[in-house]
């Protein structure tokens, strides 16, 4: 006879933001191996978040100095979004963010 595993579904799990107008964000790369890569990847979700002129500043020399990446996002439901597609980053220890100054903890990955 065979046995049905079940696995865990996986969930997005709200993140408690205020509600407000304007948010403060800041994202620290903390992936020593591939920084650069990171960044991309991060940058383009800013940039979906906040527009181009967020990204001021946030270069690859930036982020080799370990430099704090802080800009502002206009609405509850981009810093949602914004957490939700760099969540994965987050619970793999690559990325750091602080929302409103509290900082973002990361998930627990469950695999099979």
């Amino acid at each position: 006879m065979a046995q049905i595993l079940k696995f865990p579904a996986k969930k997005i799990e709200p993140v408690t933001v205020r509600n407000g107008s304007k948010h403060r964000i800041s994202v620290e790369v903390l992936d020593d191996v591939r920084p650069r890569r990171i960044r991309w990847r991060v940058q383009f979700e800013i940039q979906e978040a906040a527009g181009f002129a967020a990204l001021k500043g946030f270069t690859d020399s930036a982020v080799a100095y370990g430099y704090r990446h802080r800009f502002q996002v206009s609405s509850t439901r981009a810093v949602q979004r914004f957490v939700a597609e760099t969540s994965s980053l987050v619970a793999a220890g690559k990325i750091a963010i602080w929302i409103d100054g509290l900082q973002v903890q990361p998930r627990v990955v469950r695999s099979a």
